[in-house]
């Protein structure tokens, strides 16, 4: 009996390190997607309410390590006006997701998770907006929603920030920034409503060694890859999850 339960602890902390891995090498290739690779298979090992917990805590630590990286490019004032949208909006939300049975959301999960996939596959670069106080609200609102539902409220903030900055470097280290601020936040929220289980401590500081791990793998390799290629890749197996998360969830 013993020897079952360290299989079952050994069989978990696999299933946390691999797709933390995996989420640092994407962020470390594309920027992005941390988020999405991480809710593609926690879900099947945790609860919900456990997975948008160690999702937006994993974030937040690759966020930081990003952050320090682009530093001397980060637009601070950028990131004033959308946060002061996405704080309010997040705290009500997770008030309301906190009083669901959040389990019961999966089929949404799988859901959300194809239409991002098919907005990436195909609309990716396609959808663009004007730069303002009401793409800011609306973007940063659509944000905090889905992140205190799924914590992976990152692709509304994509579009935003794509329309305010061209600079490639700028816009890494400003959007980073903002990730960082709404994680750290995020995870402060679920912290002090009482998602933070004693159980899971282990599951996130492997999770955050193999993140980081793979974020610098990620940024070794990524001269030599076709980044093309892998985000079709990338985007193409979210759709196949998101499809199996709403099978599993129905």
């Amino acid at each position: 009996m013993f020897y079952g339960k360290e299989m079952e602890h050994v069989i978990l902390y696999i299933l946390t390190v691999c797709p933390a891995f995996l989420a640092g090498m994407i962020q470390g290739v594309t920027g992005f997607g941390a988020g999405i690779l991480l809710m593609l298979f926690y879900p099947f090992c945790f609860s919900m309410v456990q997975s948008t917990f160690m999702c937006q805590f994993l974030c937040a630590v690759l966020c930081v390590s990003i952050v320090w990286r682009y530093r001397h490019f980060v637009c601070v004032r950028l990131c004033i006006l959308p946060l002061i949208f996405y704080f309010p909006v997040y705290f009500i939300s997770l008030r309301i997701a906190m009083g669901l049975n959040m389990d019961g959301f999966k089929p949404v999960l799988g859901i959300f998770l194809m239409v991002l996939a098919g907005y990436f596959i195909v609309g990716e670069g396609k959808i663009k907006i004007a730069a303002g106080m009401k793409s800011a609200f609306l973007c940063a609102a659509l944000a905090g929603i889905i992140d205190a539902f799924f914590g992976i409220g990152g692709p509304t903030m994509v579009i935003y920030f794509m329309a305010v900055l061209e600079d490639k470097k700028k816009y890494l280290g400003t959007i980073q920034l903002f990730f960082m601020m709404t994680n750290l936040y995020g995870t402060m929220m679920r912290s002090f409503s009482g998602q933070l289980y004693p159980g899971i401590l282990l599951s996130l500081v492997a999770g955050a060694a193999a993140l980081l791990l793979g974020a610098w793998s990620g940024s070794r390799i990524v001269d030599r890859m076709d980044i093309s290629k892998m985000k079709t890749l990338v985007y193409g197996f979210i759709g196949v999850a998101g499809m199996i998360t709403l099978a599993a969830g129905l």
